[in-house]
């Protein structure tokens, strides 16, 4: 999958999740929240990064689950800016597929729904991740 696929397939799922929206946050990056709290960053890494140059985007997850998506796909890694424990990078490459970026973006938006108060969380935002 190509930067250009990755930023547009996982904008797509976002978009389509209750009570998400996309916002500036600073020059070359672009937030998603749900209720005022991140679940997906997408930036151009930085000339000192690997991937230099490159759109990638930053999900959350359990902490279980960051170190199984790194170890198990070459094109995910440590989340660049965010707590390494909580979050994880996803480049654009081989190992990274549509339907792999979709569920990801939906768990990502899944882990934050699930630690907000009950009264907050979106009417039917379950049935939007399934």
């Amino acid at each position: 999958m190509n930067e250009k696929e990755l930023i547009s397939t996982a904008s797509d799922a976002a978009a389509e999740l209750i009570g998400a929206g996309s916002y500036p946050f600073v020059e070359g990056w672009r937030a998603w929240r749900v209720r005022g709290k991140w679940f997906m960053l997408a930036t151009t890494m930085p000339a000192n990064k690997s991937f230099e140059g490159k759109k990638a985007i930053i999900l959350k997850a359990p902490p279980e689950d960051v170190a199984a998506l790194q170890a198990g796909y070459v094109d995910i890694g440590p989340a660049y800016h965010m707590n390494k424990r909580h979050w994880y990078t996803v480049y654009p490459g081989d190992s990274i597929n549509p339907k792999l970026v979709r569920e990801l973006v939906q768990e990502s938006y899944a882990a934050v729904v699930q630690k907000l108060p009950k009264a907050q969380r979106p009417a039917g935002w379950q049935e939007a991740v399934r």
